[in-house]
């Protein structure tokens, strides 16, 4: 028996794809977790006289997905936005190291648009853990709301399978991000009345398969469609003013800064900065829903801008050298 408190999640990245690794392991706290290894199968449906069954199902293509969900703490985040970004620039001083993440604009290698990772699970019980390799990331989503903690969302498709030894986990001492020291502004005006915020980078990748594999996982993980960053969430109707910019169809620069309660050093806490250029709204619902103040569910798109050459940029300022 084994409970979901016993339980070991961690991430190390691959030097290259189709090479397993767990030697430099970041350990996550996960709220939960649903990453499974998926085996189609292949229903035979030739004809027997006189048989009204299926003729059977035989092993189809074997393929790893899930999500991964944590409460934002740095050097965890740090690890998610390493698996869907670029590698970071990184600036140093004393024990501070200010990362800046850019979506990727080419992808890592052949077999691989997104870095490859993989991801170990130990149940937490005396049998051997789960490791999934040659994995990306697909997606992240960041949400926060008024009076709750930053929450981050990674949607993972890969990969192989294998049971391996679980190493002994270490967690670092952080709190995860709240919402009590944020700020927003929006076309360079300060905003306090967004109630929830969520941003979503969508990397759109899919696990590819090729003739002659013999243990029918992916040979590649390969990009479908354009990259995509989107932005929703609830604001209180004080003005028309953002109304007028959906009606105008205006891109306005949104930043999005949040401020940990964990000091790194002295004067400098944790902190994750969000930059998006270019925002457009693509909904902005102004109706009555009852009585109480009226609040309108937004959504809008991040455009990549010529000017500052990228789409969304996040800055992530924590203890951790490098992921």
């Amino acid at each position: 028996m084994s409970y979901g408190q016993d339980a070991k999640v961690g991430i190390s990245f691959q030097n290259s794809y189709g090479t397993a690794n767990i030697a430099s392991m970041h350990w996550m706290e996960p709220v939960s977790e649903s990453l499974t290894l998926q085996k189609a199968q292949i229903q035979r449906k030739g004809l027997r006289a006189g048989s009204y069954v299926t003729p059977g199902f035989q092993e189809g293509a074997n393929t790893i997905g899930g999500d991964l969900i944590i409460e934002a703490r740095a050097n965890q985040l740090g690890v998610m936005l390493a698996a869907i970004c670029a590698s970071p620039t990184t600036v140093t001083s004393g024990a501070l190291y200010t990362h800046s993440f850019l979506p990727r604009s080419s992808d890592h290698s052949v077999p691989s648009a997104g870095r490859p990772f993989t991801y170990l699970k130990h149940m937490g019980d005396t049998g051997s853990a789960q490791q999934y390799s040659d994995l990306n990331a697909t997606s992240l989503e960041l949400s926060i709301s008024n009076g709750e903690l930053l929450t981050a969302k990674m949607a993972v498709t890969g990969g192989t399978f294998a049971r391996v030894a679980s190493p002994s986990a270490t967690y670092s001492a952080s709190n995860p991000i709240d919402w009590s020291v944020s700020s927003a502004s929006i076309a360079g005006t300060a905003v306090s009345n967004i109630n929830q915020l969520t941003i979503t980078q969508e990397e759109s990748i899919e696990a590819k398969f090729a003739m002659g594999v013999t243990n029918k996982y992916p040979t590649r993980i390969k990009r479908n469609d354009y990259a995509k960053y989107s932005i929703a969430g609830t604001m209180t109707f004080d003005s028309q003013t953002e109304f007028n910019q959906f009606i105008d169809q205006a891109e306005q620069r949104l930043l999005v800064n949040l401020v940990g309660t964990s000091l790194v050093q002295s004067g400098y806490y944790e902190s994750l900065l969000i930059d998006v250029p270019s925002m457009k709204y693509s909904e902005f619902p102004v109706v009555v829903g009852g009585a109480g103040e009226v609040e309108v569910s937004f959504k809008a798109e991040a455009i990549y801008n010529v000017t500052s050459s990228y789409a969304i940029k996040y800055t992530l300022a924590c203890g951790k050298a490098g992921f």
